[in-house]
């Protein structure tokens, strides 16, 4: 509850009524567990006053059964392998918005978290289809043409 209490104080700082988007892009780049933005992703359309945020997020998580483990993140390891490949999606999307709005721990988090998924994706998938374009000879090629 921390973590969206801490959200709304951020979004909230200034502003009357955020929308349902705000709301959500700051979380991102703040790089809140994957609980939180999973709530606030059922948190309906429309502009909300802190308060208002604050109640309905707190139903919807109330709603939601998440075991203790799973409040951090799940391990790389135990995802599923479509799984890891959303998350590794996710997070090369937000990293754009997290590099330049993101507090410095924040960042520091989306950086473990990305180097995780990312050697788990490694590990899982050594031969992996290497575009020849991306070796230095196939760049050298396409630069001639």
């Amino acid at each position: 509850m921390r973590d969206i209490e801490g959200l709304l104080d951020d979004v909230y700082a200034g502003q009357g009524r955020v929308s349902r988007s705000e709301i959500y892009r700051r979380a991102v780049a703040m790089n809140l567990p994957a609980e939180v933005v999973t709530v606030l992703e059922s948190l309906p359309e429309g502009e909300y006053a802190q308060e208002e945020a604050g109640e309905a997020l707190a139903q919807l998580r109330e709603r939601r059964v998440v075991p203790a483990d799973e409040a951090m993140g799940v391990p790389a390891t135990s995802l599923s392998s479509a799984d890891l490949s959303r998350e590794l999606r996710h997070l090369h999307a937000t990293r754009d918005d997290a590099l330049r709005h993101a507090s410095s721990r924040a960042l520091a988090t989306h950086d473990e978290r990305t180097a995780e998924l990312e050697a788990e994706y490694l590990r899982r998938f050594p031969d992996r289809e290497v575009d020849p374009r991306r070796l230095r000879p196939g760049a050298r090629a396409q630069s001639a043409v």
